[in-house]
């Protein structure tokens, strides 16, 4: 009589040997498991530091005796006390904070891909950033927007209308060569956003957001310029009809905050008295009524 054991043994090897292996060769990797270790250099080893003199790293732990470096860090910077280097020298020039940084791209580049037809527009349509984007005239990060430039413009025969952040003198003139228009629009970092991608905003937040109006005087100025093609030209509603109406528009006043003496000297100068001749002490109560 067999035992259970052996006739499961025996079972076990029976279908090895149908699928044409051997019981050896399934259990051959398993006498590699205890034999496992990373690759050499993956994993560094902890150094044990004070553990007495025979680990070569006892007392002072391989800092040496006393000073500062002994003691704690020293900065990558640090000249013993002396004048950094970066102290030593003036600032030259500036830097704009609030600069803005555009995309070039050139009229040449638009005529290649329009020639390809990889621009999906038909003639008389508009160019737009968000199908620049589309079409892979742009790509990597988006910043503040795009400029139009010239290189490229003896042949450029793009038969679109161009609308973008900004454009060149010699771009303008190459666009409006052909009889299309350009126009330069503004946008911030959230209103060129909803521009490119307005599907990102409908199914995150259900709306998309309105486009920025320009609110610094500098940028007022350059989107109502004719010359430069403003889009605030094209409608004035949107700010110009804003500003002309004074009825609207707010000043707000720096307000300063005045003493008791000042505001009771300020009350003296506008009062007037019928007996100014006659010499007498005014107190400044009585200026105040």
């Amino acid at each position: 009589m067999l035992n259970i054991g052996q006739g499961i043994g025996s079972r076990v090897s029976g279908a090895l040997n149908v699928l044409g292996c051997s019981a050896i060769n399934i259990m051959r990797p398993m006498s590699y498991m205890g034999a496992l270790k990373p690759f050499e250099g993956s994993v560094v080893g902890y150094k044990r530091l004070g553990r007495g003199p025979a680990s070569g790293k006892g007392k002072t732990s391989g800092r040496g005796q006393k000073g500062q470096k002994a003691r704690g860090k020293v900065p990558r910077w640090m000249e013993g006390g002396q004048t950094p280097y970066y102290k030593r020298f003036p600032i030259i020039g500036f830097k704009r904070p609030h600069r803005k940084v555009y995309h070039d791209i050139n009229l040449e580049r638009i005529q290649d891909l329009w020639n390809a037809g990889r621009i999906p527009l038909k003639e008389g349509e508009t160019l737009t950033i968000k199908m620049m984007r589309e079409s892979g005239m742009l790509t990597g990060t988006m910043k503040d927007g795009v400029k139009i430039l010239a290189n490229g413009k003896e042949n450029y025969t793009v038969p679109l209308n161009v609308e973008a952040s900004r454009a060149s003198a010699n771009a303008i003139e190459a666009i409006e060569k052909l009889g299309k228009t350009f126009t330069a629009v503004y946008y911030t970092e959230l209103s060129l956003q909803a521009h490119i991608n307005p599907d990102h905003f409908l199914l995150k937040k259900g709306y998309v957001p309105l486009p920025a109006r320009p609110t610094h005087r500098r940028d007022i100025e350059f989107y109502s310029n004719e010359e430069k093609r403003g889009y605030l030209l094209n409608d004035t509603s949107l700010l110009l009809d804003h500003l002309k109406n004074k009825e609207t528009t707010k000043v707000f006043k720096s307000v300063t905050r005045k003493s008791a003496l000042e505001r009771q000297l300020e009350t003296a100068k506008s009062q007037k008295y019928n007996d100014y001749n006659e010499n007498k002490v005014v107190s400044l109560d009585q200026l105040s009524k």
